[in-house]
């Protein structure tokens, strides 16, 4: 989005939960994760802020999820059915919303989409008791799971022009692997077009301390410092992400050859640190 531009190159080590508890309408937040807890945490501090600031907030998950979601919220004291009498909490099923503006070649109708969606932000408005709007959902990553990669990246894209559109924050949640090596070369450049922020994992401390142990032992102690400093001073990332994060993306960008083992050790090493409290 052009009102992010300015900050979508900085490098931030802020939380995850503060993130998205601030989440403004320039935002565009995606999330990558491997574990059901992982996104019922990220959904409830998003849904459970915006009822708290007296935002309305529009959630879009599969049934399944919803599932997951719900119990969360009620325990951490959102009341679900009065935030939906009240119109400040709209809940839409994915997969019922998803074929509605699907075109026969399963790629999305973008005026369609704009259209249904500006339809369900204008209703979660309220009549205007509810001006700041919020947005989750996981279409996306519906399309994405079933191997749609260009229908889930063109409705990404989508996403961005109903944010600027309706002037709402917009955060969406992937099941990827962030240590994935084809997701760092393919997919997180992909993404850096169409979104503000970056979420890779749950743990920022834990994955600061992972990439930084791995280069040290990919390239020794002070190659590593060397190699670090010089790379985060020029590096440009496409988004907002954590500074550990930008570091594993410009040693792809400048030495793909290294990037891979320190992708890979890093893995490792997180899991690890996990494992061990």
């Amino acid at each position: 989005m052009d009102d992010g531009d300015d900050i979508c190159h900085e490098h931030s080590d802020h939380s995850w939960e503060q993130l998205i508890t601030n989440a403004k309408a320039c935002d565009h937040i995606v999330q990558l994760y491997q574990d059901q807890d992982f996104l019922n945490r990220a959904v409830c501090r998003f849904a459970g802020a915006a009822v708290a600031n007296g935002e309305g907030v529009i959630l879009v998950p599969t049934r399944a999820h919803w599932d997951g979601i719900r119990p969360r919220l009620e325990a951490e004291g959102v009341d679900v059915e009065a935030a939906r009498a009240r119109g400040q909490l709209t809940v839409v099923d994915a997969d019922e919303f998803l074929p509605r503006f699907m075109t026969r070649d399963a790629m999305p109708d973008s005026p369609l989409f704009l259209g249904l969606a500006g339809d369900v932000i204008a209703n979660a408005r309220a009549g205007g008791r509810y001006k700041s709007v919020r947005w989750w959902g996981e279409m996306v990553n519906v399309l994405w799971e079933r191997g749609d990669v260009a229908a889930s990246m063109n409705l990404e894209d989508l996403f961005d022009k109903l944010a600027e559109q309706h002037d709402i924050a917009i955060f969406c949640s992937f099941l990827m692997d962030n240590f994935n090596g084809e997701v760092h070369a393919h997919v997180l450049p992909r993404l850096g077009v169409n979104h503000s922020h970056l979420i890779p994992v749950e743990d920022y401390a834990r994955l600061e301390h992972a990439v930084a142990a791995a280069l040290r032992e990919t390239v020794g102690s002070d190659e590593a410092r060397v190699i670090e400093g010089r790379l985060l001073s020029s590096y440009v990332p496409p988004f907002t992400m954590p500074r550990a994060q930008a570091l594993l993306l410009a040693l792809r960008q400048a030495f793909p050859s290294v990037a891979e083992s320190v992708l890979l050790r890093s893995r490792d090493l997180y899991a690890a640190k996990r494992g061990g409290g």
